[in-house]
């Protein structure tokens, strides 16, 4: 062997040991995962769905995993804040993102300029849940269905607003999407978040709102708002005497406010299937199922690839959506 080939042989060697060495860290690094604790970051305000959807997959799927795993809101911007920390994370699965329709659906339509790839910077690791948005209405208003809604619009048009978590949420396009199939004038009122929408409905402050069943329930629960229908295929578990948006005569009319967990993308698939494994098992138990349906949401495990096809179908869906109602964020 000539001096040139004992070098390239050398080099070669450097190399190879290198990637050896990194492949066996990072079959160690699997091994033990996991050996510090877990971020669990949710994208919005503590209070509602994401938020409590982040705190109990946490403390549950610690248990599994035999581990720490802490829950943190990190909000703003439409879930932006929250979703650019875990893609700009390590991948290593120590930072999970609860993402949802709005950080995974609406947002790479919404904004040209976004700081994150929903798709390329994230590895999915399964569906939590998801919650139907309701169409509510101003009990005083003396409106008991959706017919009696539109009959009302027509015959004061202008008149009625509605409102919304915000500007380009799933309940904005629902509203958006009503109001064009149904023929009636509305204006749009972005609230910051569910609760603070439905309020004002309960108030007598605005007449209708588009928010999730969640946020919904207690207060038509209590008799303080009328909810006429659900944007979901089949009927609410937690409002089974409300029709479907289908029903009422409006088929195409089917957005849920959904739920999943992500994680940076290149975190290792042995990690991610160990994650998923976890979450299948916590969704599996029927204490945790009734928690969730108790809260106005419905559980949903998934394969990682089944998420991975789910977000990339939402995001076309949503993106037609916001394109043939040229929905703009200010």
């Amino acid at each position: 062997m000539n001096h040139r080939q004992t070098n390239v042989f050398k080099r070669f060697a450097a190399v190879a040991g290198l990637a050896l060495a990194l492949m066996l860290t990072q079959t160690q690094a699997v091994a033990t995962f996991p050996d510090k604790p877990i971020q669990f970051i949710s994208p919005f305000a503590a209070g509602g769905a994401n938020d409590y959807l982040t705190r109990l997959m946490a403390q549950h799927m610690a248990t599994e995993l035999k581990g720490t795993i802490v829950a943190e809101n990190k909000t703003g911007a439409n879930g932006i804040v929250g979703a650019t920390f875990v893609a700009k994370s390590a991948p290593d699965g120590y930072t999970v993102l609860t993402g949802n329709s709005a950080t995974h659906g609406t947002n790479p339509t919404l904004y040209p300029k976004l700081p994150y790839d929903a798709v390329k910077d994230f590895a999915p690791i399964s569906m939590v849940g998801f919650v139907p948005l309701t169409l509510s209405v101003d009990t005083r208003l003396g409106i008991n269905n959706i017919a009696e809604l539109i009959a009302y619009g027509k015959k004061n048009p202008g008149k009625l607003a509605f409102s919304s978590s915000g500007v380009g949420s799933t309940g904005h396009l629902a509203g958006e999407a009503f109001k064009a199939a149904s023929g009636i004038d509305m204006v749009h009122a972005p609230y910051k978040g569910d609760a603070p929408a439905i309020g004002d409905v309960a108030a007598g402050q605005i007449a209708l709102s588009f928010v999730g069943v969640a946020s919904a329930s207690a207060l038509y629960q209590s008799g303080k708002i009328k909810v006429l229908a659900v944007a979901s295929a089949k009927r609410s578990t937690t409002m089974p005497d409300v029709p479907t948006f289908a029903e009422a005569g409006f088929k195409d009319i089917e957005i849920s406010q959904w739920f999943a967990l992500f994680t940076r993308a290149g975190t290792p698939k042995e990690t991610i299937d160990l994650m998923n494994a976890a979450a299948k098992n916590v969704l599996s138990r029927p204490e945790i199922q009734k928690g969730i349906i108790t809260q106005g949401a419905e559980y949903q495990y998934s394969t990682p690839e089944q998420l991975a096809a789910f977000t990339q179908t939402e995001i076309k869906r949503f993106g037609d959506i916001i394109r043939r109602l040229n929905i703009k964020v200010d």
